[in-house]
């Protein structure tokens, strides 16, 4: 796992660390200007434009420009303000004539966003929102720490020192682009025992235990999978499906839906009248108007369970004593956010982190709020999987991430540790499936999942 630093968590840590181990502001500009450039310098093509801001984001832009120059580049700068600081004033006076002040952002290949890092907080003026107008949409655009103000849509964002916030909020992600990360001399240590306000999820942090050769269909877990009805008979089976492909012994699934009982010879169909039988329960996957009575009668057992889609208009009415793990994309959540009366925090990122925190400890869940990038809470730590794969925005992937969690569930797993191996195992999944088929169905996904589980 990697720290994430709020905007706030960001300028401290620099400023602590520049005072505990007497670095130079202007050596850290020069190695952030070089691991920056070194980083994007194949995406440099043409006629290159950096804006250059009046902070120290504008001082690692022209540091980078006169690398850019120096190897031969057609390199052009404009300033945001006439005035900047004194290092940034310092920089501009070296630039050597070869490098062309530009009156405007227009006609460039590609463009270096210089101009506000991620002390920047406010509205943009006037001047910085006519500048950034009048950027080239067939430009190639890299931002240099976090896209300026989050105006700017760029190809490339180079974060300094450690991940930013704000580049991971479901909000904002789309304007970040491919994301590099470059330590400008901090020391690597000081920076992984800072307390941050997330962390940043990889593969290598699942904790899927391995299959032992003695497992058999009753140490691996009896799931009960609630859902499906006439009008949305798909969502239930695909989250059958994926519990076994996540390694579930036994999938039994209480549905009104008809035509599901000759779905697989594998899946179990339930009337529902012992709920005491299973490990473990998905809730809600094709539910349509659902049945609370049964929701309340499969809490009532103590197991843990997976509340989903059409399940989740039930959860304002409980609390879940941490045993459950609730899976709402965007719009579910604001609609639950709103049920219980609480602010959703989308526009900010650390509102979110405190609004995601405010729902886990009004329900007594785990969250696990579903967008291109997915963030997890418990109640204390958010934990963040950078996703950015469109082809999980398909019909079903929610009702298969919804299985592999309860898979994981009946096969002991606490929810918090469900939530984040079945996010990890479902992105891998994901990840797998478009290198092998580029757009697919559902169906194909959780192929996929037997393969990464």
């Amino acid at each position: 796992m990697e720290p994430i630093l709020s905007q706030r968590e960001a300028a401290v840590l620099d400023s602590c660390l520049i005072k505990r181990h007497s670095l130079s502001e202007s050596s850290l500009i020069d190695n952030a200007a070089r691991l920056a450039y070194e980083k994007t310098k194949e995406f440099l093509s043409g006629r290159i434009l950096f804006l250059i801001g009046p902070g120290n984001n504008g001082a690692d832009g022209l540091a980078m420009a006169m690398l850019a120059d120096h190897d031969g580049f057609d390199v052009s700068v404009l300033y945001l303000y006439e005035k900047g600081s004194v290092e940034n004033m310092r920089r501009r006076g070296l630039l050597p004539c070869s490098v062309h002040i530009a009156p405007s952002a227009a006609g460039y290949d590609t463009v270096v966003d210089a101009l506000f890092g991620f002390g920047f907080h406010g509205a943009l003026d006037e001047r910085a929102g006519s500048v950034i107008s009048e950027i080239d949409g067939s430009a190639v655009v890299i931002s240099l720490d976090v896209p300026s103000a989050f105006s700017i849509d760029a190809d490339i964002t180079v974060m300094m020192t450690t991940g930013k916030l704000g580049v991971y909020h479901p909000s904002f992600r789309g304007k970040a682009g491919t994301l590099f990360l470059v330590n400008p001399g901090f020391p690597d240590d000081d920076i992984s025992s800072c307390r941050p306000s997330a962390y940043l999820l990889s593969d290598d942090d699942s904790r899927i235990r391995r299959i032992k050769f003695t497992d058999y269909k009753n140490s691996k877990g009896h799931l009960c999978v609630i859902g499906g009805s006439d009008r949305y008979q798909g969502a239930v089976r695909l989250s059958a499906r994926a519990a076994f492909a996540s390694g579930a012994g036994l999938v039994s699934v209480i549905t009104r839906a008809s035509s599901i009982r000759d779905e697989s010879p594998s899946i179990m169909i339930a009337d529902g009248t012992d709920l005491s039988l299973y490990d473990a329960f998905v809730a809600g996957p094709g539910w349509d108007d659902g049945d609370g009575s049964l929701l309340d009668r499969a809490i009532s057992t103590g197991r843990n369970i997976v509340i989903d889609a059409d399940g989740l208009k039930f959860v304002p009415s409980h609390k879940f004593s941490h045993r459950a793990v609730i899976t709402p994309h965007i719009g579910e959540y604001r609609r639950l956010m709103k049920a219980l009366s609480l602010p959703d925090g989308l526009d900010s990122e650390e509102s979110l982190a405190g609004s995601l925190r405010l729902l886990s400890a009004a329900t007594e869940t785990t969250v696990v709020l579903k967008s291109s990038v997915i963030w997890v809470t418990s109640g204390k730590d958010i934990y963040i999987y950078d996703g950015v794969n469109p082809s999980m925005g398909i019909a079903g992937s929610g009702d298969v991430l919804s299985g592999i969690i309860g898979a994981l569930l009946a096969e002991g797993e606490s929810p918090e540790r469900a939530a984040l191996d079945g996010v990890i195992l479902h992105q891998k999944a994901g990840k797998a499936a478009s290198r092998r088929y580029g757009y697919y169905p559902a169906e194909l996904l959780i192929e996929e999942v037997g393969r990464a589980r």
